[in-house]
C-alpha cells in the first residue's frame, strides 16, 4: 500500500500519462527508394519548388508520408514570406508539434493575430504544446482563451478537458466533454477522454460503458484499446486488462503496463 504523498506523487504520474500528450506522434513511414521528383539541394535538403502552391502540396504529401522534417523545411520557406497566410503557419505550428519540438510550434502559433480567422486553431496548438511542455495550468489559458472566441468548438472543449483532468480537476473537466457529446455523441475524443475521466474518479461502470462501443468498432484502433485496457486495470479488473492489452502489446509490455498501473492505483479516489 502507497503512503498518502507516495499515492499523491503516483496520481499526478497516471494523469500525466493518460492526459499528458495530445498530439499523438505520427509514425514513420516506411523505407523507400528516393522520389525523382524530389529534388534535393546541395546541402542535401528537400528543395521546395519554386511556385508555392507546389511548395505546399510537397510540404503536406511529405507529412503525410511521415517526413517531418522535409516538411518543416519547406514550411519555413513558405512563411518566411511575410504574406504567408495564418492558416499556413498553424500547419507549420502542427507540424513542428508533431515532431516532437513544442517550444518552436508556440513561437509560430504566436504568430497568428488575435483577430485572425485562424487563430482558434493557433490557440488549440498551443494548449496542445503547452500540454506536451508539461504546463497544463498555461494550457488552461490558452484553451479559455480559444473558447471565448469559440466557445461551441468541440475540440476547444475536448482540450480545455484535458487540461482540467490534467490539473486533477476533474469533475470540471467531465462537463467539458459532456457539453460536447450533447450534440455530438459519437465524438470519439470527447467519449474516450470522458471515459478516462470517469475512470480516474472512480466511476468505472459508466467509464467502461463509454469505450465499449468503440472497442468494438471496426474503426477501432491500438490507443481506444490499450486506453480501455487502462480503465480495466484502474477498475482492478487485471483480467480483462491483460486481455485488451495482449491484442496489441506482447506479454512482457504488457506485465510492464499493468505493474505500472496497479502501481497508481488509489483505491480511495
Amino acid at each position: 500500500m502507497l503512503d498518502t504523498r507516495a499515492r499523491q506523487r503516483a496520481g499526478g504520474m497516471a494523469v500525466a500519462v493518460l492526459f499528458g500528450a495530445l498530439s499523438g506522434l505520427a509514425g514513420c513511414a516506411g523505407g523507400s527508394s528516393a522520389d525523382p521528383a524530389r529534388a534535393m539541394d546541395t546541402s542535401g535538403a528537400l528543395a521546395p519548388p519554386a511556385d508555392a502552391s507546389a511548395a505546399l502540396r510537397m510540404a503536406r504529401a511529405t507529412r503525410r508520408a511521415g517526413d517531418l522534417a522535409a516538411a518543416i523545411s519547406i514550411y519555413r520557406t513558405l512563411v518566411a514570406n511575410a504574406s504567408a497566410p495564418a492558416a499556413l503557419k498553424v500547419e507549420y505550428g502542427d507540424t513542428l508539434l508533431e515532431s516532437g519540438a513544442p517550444d518552436d510550434a508556440i513561437d509560430i502559433y504566436s504568430q497568428v493575430g488575435a483577430t485572425s480567422p485562424a487563430r482558434v486553431d493557433a490557440l488549440l496548438g498551443i494548449t496542445r504544446a503547452w500540454l506536451d511542455l508539461g504546463e497544463p495550468a498555461k494550457a488552461l489559458d490558452s484553451a479559455d482563451a480559444a473558447r471565448r472566441l469559440a466557445p461551441a468548438d468541440g475540440r476547444v472543449l475536448v482540450d480545455r478537458g484535458v487540461a482540467l483532468d490534467t490539473l486533477k480537476r476533474h469533475a470540471e473537466a467531465q462537463q467539458s466533454y459532456r457539453a460536447v457529446l450533447a450534440t455530438a455523441p459519437r465524438e470519439v475524443s470527447a467519449r474516450n477522454n470522458l471515459a478516462l475521466s470517469l475512470a480516474l474518479t472512480g466511476q468505472f461502470d459508466e467509464a467502461v460503458a463509454l469505450m465499449a462501443p468503440l472497442v468494438r468498432s471496426s474503426a477501432a484502433t491500438p490507443k481506444i484499446r490499450g486506453n480501455m485496457a487502462v480503465i480495466y486495470a484502474l477498475k482492478g479488473d487485471a483480467d480483462n486488462a491483460a486481455t485488451m492489452s495482449k491484442v496489441d502489446l506482447d506479454d512482457g509490455a504488457t506485465r510492464d503496463n499493468l505493474a505500472f498501473l496497479a502501481a497508481v492505483r488509489d483505491p480511495g479516489d
